[in-house]
């Protein structure tokens, strides 16, 4: 907690982190398909990005699209709690 206290810097760093965290559990429930989040997140790609595959999303299928919200959110949870902890 000493970091809080240097110049204003380590608030910084702690906002950082917990926000790391919090997208990282986002990603991971994504990947997690809790409660068909997955499935909006691919209807709400399809609306928005213009460079598409031929199902209509950036993605080839669901699978993938999961797997690299799960890549993505245990680097994004791993990243915040190494921000957190050093």
């Amino acid at each position: 907690m000493a970091t809080l206290v240097v110049g204003g810097k380590g608030n910084a760093v702690v906002l950082r982190g917990v926000l790391a965290l919090i997208a990282g559990s986002a990603f991971v429930v994504v990947a997690g398909g809790y409660r068909g989040v997955d499935v909006w997140v691919w209807d709400w790609a399809d609306v928005v990005f213009r460079q598409r595959t031929r199902y209509g999303t950036p993605w080839w299928c669901l699978t993938t699209m999961r797997i690299q919200f799960g890549i993505a959110g245990a680097v994004f949870l791993a990243a915040g709690a190494y921000i957190l902890v050093r």
